[in-house]
């Protein structure tokens, strides 16, 4: 009799360590990968982590820029980089990621961030543009029509 309730002992006692580990793995997943979040982020304050909303034109310059810096950061590589650059980009991994696992010498580097903080610099201000238009025409205050208010 003894031994039957330590052998139901035991079995409870790995189910619930089970249980609890299965419930600390489960809960331990990663959220939603930024690359399937429809809208781009910003962090522009700790407090406003809202998405931006972009126009198709504004898409549409990041996507030249980002062209660009792909086509200037290939000028830089020899053939065998180039290879796994441009395999990297097809797979969508993310551009420091790739540029890490590339081996590029010191010259390489100091070429690459710099390319990088150009268009650092262009998509913050594709951004910006966004951002005063926004800001230039308050809620309240409608634009200017072309035809005159009919009394």
């Amino acid at each position: 009799m003894l031994i039957n309730s330590i052998k139901r002992l035991s079995v409870f006692s790995t189910i619930f360590a089970f249980a609890t580990i299965l419930n600390g793995v489960v809960l331990a997943t990663p959220g939603p990968n930024s690359a399937t979040t429809p809208a781009l982020k910003t962090q522009t304050s700790a407090a406003s982590h809202q998405p931006i909303k972009l126009t198709n034109q504004q898409r549409l310059q990041i996507q030249v820029a980002r062209q660009q810096r792909d086509k200037d950061i290939e000028a830089l590589l020899n053939p065998s980089q180039d290879t796994k650059f441009k395999a990297a980009l097809q797979s969508r991994q993310r551009i420091r990621i790739v540029l890490k696992s590339l081996d590029l010498n010191q010259d390489q580097q100091k070429q690459v961030q710099s390319i990088l903080q150009a268009y650092n610099l262009q998509v913050k201000k594709i951004l910006a543009s966004q951002v005063s238009q926004t800001t230039s025409n308050p809620v309240g205050i409608a634009a200017p029509t072309s035809q005159p208010i009919k009394k």
